[in-house]
């Protein structure tokens, strides 16, 4: 399969290039993911809705749905859960919107008997073939957050791909190169950021915020976490502080983001990764226009 872009440019993105890894410890050079800041999000689902809206029709699609009008019998990769705390009539709502954390030790790669599902070596992105799964589930199983869907009409199991094809499609905007959940965001709760690099401002408001992953106890090491609720700024002697405006403006790991940008068209992005367009009998190609 091949896109179409805006620009009428026919292009392949090779989901392995660069190389992959199937067993621990894995080693990549970059280990992208994705912190919400719970501060921010006000549960609007905005993320959800264009996680699905891009990928269904994209290069890992679709997002099968069997009933949209009417049981709920449908296909998100992300999924914005409802956390009360305290105790009534003194409560709280708050919202985690939950997608794949791409895992610094992914127990669903281990188990896939296909290689199928693989690491990445170039950025940590966990990803699927769907020309090599055989629909055993076992990596459904695997993974302790949920984040693995099983596509019966296919029978392939699919899951978040961190926008692979928007973050490497050369042909797009610099400021489309971000997953659709970052994008989508109206107030900038989603934060894309290398984990393995100490210098991503995402890393340093992670460690100075206090950031948590969930299920630290299940051994998978999540990348992708939280910015906890109202946490307030700690002085650590070896994190250099944000200051409140590189705070709301933050950077990614392709660059600055600025807050409120998608009404305006204002976001852009530095340093975006390319790679050489090529084909192989292991790549999938972005369906995308």
């Amino acid at each position: 399969m091949s896109s179409t872009s805006t620009n009428t440019t026919s292009i392949t993105l090779n989901i392995k290039e660069g190389g992959v890894q199937y067993h621990p410890p894995f080693t990549p050079k970059a280990n992208y993911a994705i912190i919400t800041d719970l501060n921010k999000c006000f549960g609007c689902a905005g993320c959800q809705i264009s996680c699905k809206e891009w990928n269904t029709s994209g290069m890992f699609g679709p997002l099968p749905d069997f009933s949209p009008y009417g049981d709920v019998d449908v296909m998100f990769w992300l999924r914005v859960i409802d956390v009360e705390v305290g105790t009534f009539p003194q409560t709280k709502l708050y919202f985690m919107p939950i997608s794949c954390f791409h895992c610094f030790n992914a127990p669903c790669v281990t188990v896939c008997p296909t290689g199928a599902t693989f690491k990445r070596t170039q950025d940590g992105i966990v990803l699927v073939d769907y020309n090599e799964c055989i629909g055993t589930k076992y990596c459904i199983y695997a993974c302790p957050y949920g984040n693995r869907f099983f596509d019966p009409l296919e029978g392939v199991t699919k899951k978040c791909t961190m926008c692979f094809d928007r973050l490497y499609d050369p042909t797009l905007p610099p400021e489309e190169r971000i997953p659709a959940c970052v994008h989508g965001c109206p107030v900038q709760a989603r934060i894309l950021v290398n984990r393995l690099d100490p210098t991503d401002p995402g890393n340093i408001l992670f460690v100075d915020k206090g950031g948590f992953v969930l299920g630290p106890e299940t051994g998978a090491d999540p990348a992708g976490g939280f910015l906890p609720w109202h946490s307030k700024y700690e002085a650590q002697e070896d994190v250099e502080l944000l200051t409140e405006e590189e705070y709301f403006n933050v950077w990614t790991s392709n660059g600055v983001v600025i807050l409120g940008a998608q009404a305006n068209d204002s976001t852009f992005t530095e340093h975006n990764i390319t790679f050489s367009n090529s084909s192989s009998s292991s790549s999938q190609n972005s369906n995308k226009s």
